[in-house]
């Protein structure tokens, strides 16, 4: 570092001396400055541009495309590393310039204390592993996984652990090089109060989180219902699971919520999924024949599967009504069953009305007797 002062400092004084008129001082807030100190800055700032512009157009068009096939990863990792180009180029232009008089002592250690710096340092390093990380769980599900597993959510989990994984072990070596480990006591231990007492849920859900990925009683894809909330689940995090329902609204749920409450898994081993048809006809009609029909109808619904089979179960002589259930397997209505219930009456009523079967409605016979009762049988 102290190498690169006295180069910038030698790079000043030579420009100085060749061009006077840049070496005249003047005050800006105090400072004695020259337009050599404020110009130079500028013209490396617009060089670093230059090679982070480089930099980008090299990974996106020249590396990247041949190993990454998601144009959106490929654009975002190109983005950002010419964004990390341009904050160190920051970074090395404000050290030199004497940014460091802006830098202080923030614990009480004074043998190795922590700095300013050290904590800004820490978190620069923490959302750029943060960041790499997702890109590399993008890049394990959608180029490496899916060739060898058709299953979204296994994919998913794997992923999601191996970033955290990359996290973990990543901030172990970004705090084990920036800051002395002697010196986070302290912090430690705030750090500790604060999850004892504000930090609880926080703790909770992380946790309840990694139960999810490791048991997996969800996973991205399935379609569940937890409380009042059915929909498909389309991400689950360290926090929460995000699930979408059928009015295409996200519901975020603490994953807490998966592990001390009843949740109903509509497709936890596989989407072959039953519904039941209920279906009532007058008592004039033949059982057989309602059973024909109801059979035909079911067949002939591309999305209702061969294999089970529908079937028919005749259940109960109602009061208006003989009552049937049709029942039918499929797997592409898991997530509107409303909808396949919907199609399936209308085919039932079409059917109905060719074969003249008749739909009853609650019928009552009223006797009605006209006059006073005959005294003389009363007596």
């Amino acid at each position: 570092m102290e190498e690169a002062f006295s180069f910038y400092d030698k790079l000043i004084e030579f420009i100085n001396s060749e061009l006077p008129a840049l070496g005249e001082g003047f005050q800006v807030m105090g400072f004695e400055l020259t337009l050599t100190e404020i110009i130079l800055p500028i013209v490396f700032m617009f060089l670093v541009n230059l090679l982070g512009n480089l930099v980008r157009s090299v990974l996106i068009n020249r590396i990247l495309e041949r190993y990454v096939h998601d144009r959106k990863t490929v654009l975002s990792i190109g983005n950002t590393t010419k964004y990390i180009i341009l904050v160190l180029g920051l970074v090395v232009i404000l050290s030199n310039i004497g940014f460091n008089r802006f830098n202080f002592d923030i614990s009480a250690n004074k043998e190795n204390p922590i700095t300013f710096f050290d904590i800004l340092r820490v978190l620069f390093f923490f959302i750029l592993l943060v960041f790499f990380s997702g890109k590399l769980k993008t890049i394990f599900v959608k180029q490496i996984l899916s060739r060898y597993s058709d299953d979204i959510g296994v994919s998913q989990s794997i992923g999601t652990i191996i970033q955290y994984m990359a996290i973990l072990l990543g901030g172990l070596l970004i705090i084990q090089n920036t800051i002395n480990l002697g010196s986070l006591n302290v912090l430690a231990g705030a750090l500790g109060v604060g999850l004892g007492f504000g930090l609880q849920n926080i703790a909770n859900n992380f946790v309840s989180g990694l139960i999810i990925l490791f048991e997996r009683p969800i996973k991205v894809g399935d379609r569940i219902e937890v409380g009042n909330v059915s929909g498909d689940v389309v991400k689950v995090s360290s926090r929460a699971t995000t699930v979408n329902t059928n009015d295409n609204i996200s519901i975020i749920i603490p994953n807490s919520e998966f592990i001390s409450k009843q949740v109903i898994n509509w497709s936890h081993n596989d989407r072959n999924i039953r519904f039941h048809i209920p279906v009532g006809v007058s008592y004039n009609e033949d059982p057989a024949q309602i059973k024909k029909l109801l059979m035909e109808v079911a067949e002939k619904h591309p999305d209702v599967l061969k294999r089970p089979k529908p079937d028919v179960l005749f259940t109960e002589y109602a009061d208006s009504s003989l009552n049937f259930d049709l029942m039918v397997w499929t797997s592409s209505y898991i997530s509107k069953p409303i909808v396949l219930k919907s199609q399936l009456y209308y085919l039932i009523f079409e059917k109905f009305k060719e074969h003249n079967i008749e739909i009853p409605f609650p019928q009552r016979d009223l006797h009605i007797k006209s006059g006073w009762p005959n005294k003389e049988k009363l007596n």
